[in-house]
């Protein structure tokens, strides 16, 4: 089974969500590049984008441009169209003819690192199409504050959209898992959960235009 297939997209309240699960090679040279940034004296202090974005979270810093060519851009881009493609309801034309119409062109592309009780607060981002995958995760994000409550928010991503009517929500929360990789509008409200307990919960973020050629 090709990636294609298992990108799996929803509209749990209009706008198109996929999540998916990347290669094992993807997680790999992500983590591989973050240690060698973190390694190198100044890199990520140069590398800095925290300013520019909502997180309040231990640290945000720019994929160099020559490992996103190398490593990263041929396979998310081919995904970012799947998930284009599998989002219209009506095609009257193939796969083929249709991701050869569509560029995309990347705006930002960014690693965050949050530790216990940093969160991201509610925010939209630029673009067209914005995603996040999980690359490291601790080995739990804490119990509930509450026993009997049924779900535990503790360094999930919850999605928001619209008002909640009858059987229809406005948020979706998801639970990350390593390589899971989240596609979504860029306009569509998002937040991110503190979590209790050590351990780092780190992921590779994107912004990206779509131009139809």
């Amino acid at each position: 089974m090709d990636n294609f297939e298992k990108l799996s997209v929803s509209k749990p309240f209009g706008p198109s969500i996929a999540e998916f699960f990347v290669k094992e090679e993807f997680v790999n040279d992500l983590n591989e590049y973050c240690k060698i940034a973190l390694n190198e004296e100044g890199r990520t202090e140069k590398l800095d984008v925290g300013k520019n974005l909502a997180g309040q979270v231990k640290q945000e810093f720019e994929v160099d441009q020559n490992f996103f060519n190398l490593k990263i851009n041929n396979y998310l881009t081919d995904m970012i169209k799947n998930y284009l493609w599998k989002s219209v309801e009506k095609q009257t034309q193939s796969f083929e003819e249709f991701k050869n119409k569509i560029k995309v062109v990347y705006k930002n592309k960014w690693i965050v690192r949050q530790f216990e009780n940093e969160y991201n607060p509610l925010h939209s981002h630029t673009g067209s199409v914005s995603g996040v995958c999980y690359i490291l995760l601790p080995k739990s994000f804490g119990e509930k504050a509450q026993t009997q409550k049924r779900n535990n928010p503790n360094g999930c991503i919850a999605l928001s959209h619209g008002s909640a009517q009858f059987i229809s929500p406005a948020i979706k929360l998801i639970t990350p898992e390593i390589g899971k990789f989240i596609f979504f509008p860029n306009y569509l409200l998002h937040t991110v959960y503190p979590f209790k307990g050590p351990g780092e919960r780190r992921s590779f973020s994107f912004n990206a235009d779509v131009i139809v050629e």
